[in-house]
């Protein structure tokens, strides 16, 4: 039995799992007969020199069973585990677990597991646990960052691309796994600004233990993995894995105790001290190895850089990593945004670096902008509105949004209440000639149809970019809109009119990454920086009158002097 599992527990190895002691002599699948017959489809992948070295005098026989029949225990095991997934046959069989029973399960989830804890060596976990091929693995950075962040806080700030899901949803299965014994009083959490992120975990999750046979047929109970109205994964022994966001300063995660925390993509988290210091770590006294991780591309010199180096003062892990250290993802499609985007805009997105934002025009001003306790809405009967439109043209992945905000100018600060992204024909005739050449319904709307529905919805204020090609929708839509042209350096004035509007604190909006993801970058210079939010925010607000705060003084004046 590993160190880490309690004393009383070693006796018997039939123990280590109380609800799967029924099961101890079942396989995993369910017409593979008894325990000790192998699949023939398996067997051809083995080579029976292998074990020899480990049985001692007596050879295995066909299929790592020894003279005597008995099939390979121990180390013998692991080596048969080891050679017959590294090769092609073994490694891609879907049967692969159906020669071993919960017995052999078990033994091979204590050699992983203490490889981890004793050795920090992660990749039988990988490789034998959760069956994944060699090119399927952690790669050198990521291997790094799971030996090495051992500590109670560790700090992961890659470019975009590096792997950071599949990091974290590796140690949630490993804690999960470690603590199996501990039942439903354990849990584990991971935690982003948004409820879409942090599902993301979630998913990589499921995806891992779906494709393991070790762990797929009981690691997690049927339908344990919800999203409504509470996103969690619940374990076969009870333990859960739970999936929050950092909403309200984190009150959701307040009075529960963890054993792994997960804080990602949490760079742009305004109160992010505060959640950490009064709501993140008062969560992992129950258990002495517990831990949290926060990972995220870097925005800035923003709270997050400031509690990662308070995390490397105080001898935590703290690791970056460019896009490139991962060889499963098109470094072509690296190379071409290189090729097109700014320095600092690489150095960030894809080198995961920490870069000074003082040029940039709204990187201090996210803070200011956005209210995580704000959520978008519907139409208020009543309300007032503006809904302001950045058009643009062309389907593919590459291409631009057409990106549009509504507006709410009947609370104080105004309120951003509805947003909308897609790509779409310009119009509706465009619409119907694309359905006729293709001879059934692929566009099932517009532009134009899109926003005449949002203004006959709420009877607001319209305005649309008139810019370029903009110009042509809008001859389209005049009769219930008007143009904002950015030409002529009418684009400087409306940003400089956006960044007033911010700082006389007249607008929030409820968190929305894609509009703060480019606010952090954004620079006068835009040729080849993504600007579709950011010109739809500042062409809603063109018409928002900015009104200075006004203070007033007693002077006292001696009107007898």
């Amino acid at each position: 039995m590993p160190a880490f599992w309690p004393e009383r527990h070693r006796s018997a190895r039939g123990r280590l799992f109380a609800n799967l002691s029924e099961k101890k002599h079942e396989t995993l699948t369910s017409d593979c007969g008894r325990c000790d017959e192998v699949d023939a489809s398996v067997t051809t992948s083995v080579d029976t020199g292998v074990l020899a070295g480990v049985r001692g005098p007596k050879a295995p026989g066909p299929f790592g069973r020894s003279e005597r029949g008995r099939r390979p225990r121990g180390p013998a095991l692991f080596l048969f585990l080891w050679y017959s997934v590294s090769t092609s046959t073994l490694g891609r069989s879907a049967n692969f677990c159906r020669p071993f029973c919960m017995d052999d399960i078990l033994t091979i989830l204590k050699f992983a597991i203490e490889e981890i804890v004793l050795r920090r060596n992660w990749e039988p976990f990988e490789r034998i646990v959760l069956c994944l091929p060699e090119d399927k693995c952690a790669h050198s950075g990521q291997r790094e960052f799971l030996e090495k962040s051992i500590f109670r806080e560790n700090g992961l700030h890659p470019g975009n691309g590096w792997g950071k899901t599949s990091v974290i949803a590796k140690k949630h299965i490993f804690f999960v796994l470690k603590h199996w014994l501990d039942g439903a009083k354990y849990k584990t959490l991971n935690v982003a600004i948004t409820q879409d992120q942090s599902e993301l975990v979630q998913d990589e999750i499921e995806q891992l233990v779906a494709q393991s046979p070790i762990l797929r047929d009981w690691f997690m109970v049927k339908n344990g993995s919800v999203r409504f109205p509470h996103a969690r994964i619940r374990y076969g022994n009870g333990a859960m894995t739970e999936f929050k966001t950092t909403k309200k300063k984190g009150e959701s995660i307040e009075g529960k105790q963890y054993g792994y925390i997960s804080a990602d993509e949490i760079a742009l988290e305004v109160y992010l001290e505060f959640i950490r210091e009064k709501i993140l770590l008062p969560r992992l006294r129950a258990w002495k190895d517990s831990q949290i991780d926060y990972s995220a591309t870097p925005k800035g010199f923003t709270a997050y850089y400031r509690i990662l180096e308070d995390i490397k003062r105080h001898g935590g892990y703290v690791r970056g990593g460019s896009s490139y250290e991962n060889p499963h993802i098109d470094h072509t499609l690296l190379d071409y945004f290189v090729r097109t985007w700014s320095d600092s805009k690489v150095k960030q997105v894809i080198e995961g670096q920490f870069i000074d934002t003082a040029e940039m025009m709204f990187a201090s001003r996210v803070e200011r902008l956005f209210d995580d306790t704000l959520s978008m809405e519907e139409v208020q009967h009543g309300h007032s509105y503006l809904e302001g439109w950045d058009l643009a043209r062309g389907r593919k992945k590459s291409a631009d949004q057409t990106v549009g905000y509504r507006l709410d100018l009947d609370v104080v600060p105004h309120r951003i209440v509805k947003q909308w992204e897609f790509q779409l024909p310009w119009t509706e005739k465009e619409r119907e000639n694309i359905n006729a050449e293709q001879g059934f319904t692929k566009e099932r709307s517009s532009i134009e149809r899109e926003i005449r529905n949002a203004h006959r919805a709420s009877n607001a204020k319209v305005f649309v970019d008139s810019t370029g090609v903009g110009d042509a929708l809008y001859g389209i839509v005049q009769d219930i809109a008007k143009p904002i042209d950015f030409r002529g350096g009418r684009k400087d004035d409306l940003l400089d009119h956006l960044q007033a509007v911010i700082d006389a604190d007249m607008i929030r909006a409820p968190f929305i990454p894609a509009l703060a993801e480019e606010m952090t970058m954004y620079q006068r210079d835009d040729k080849l920086l993504d600007t579709d939010h950011l010109m739809a925010l500042a062409i809603v607000c063109a018409p928002v009158k900015v009104q200075s705060k006004r203070t007033l003084q007693c002077v006292s004046v001696d009107v007898f002097a």
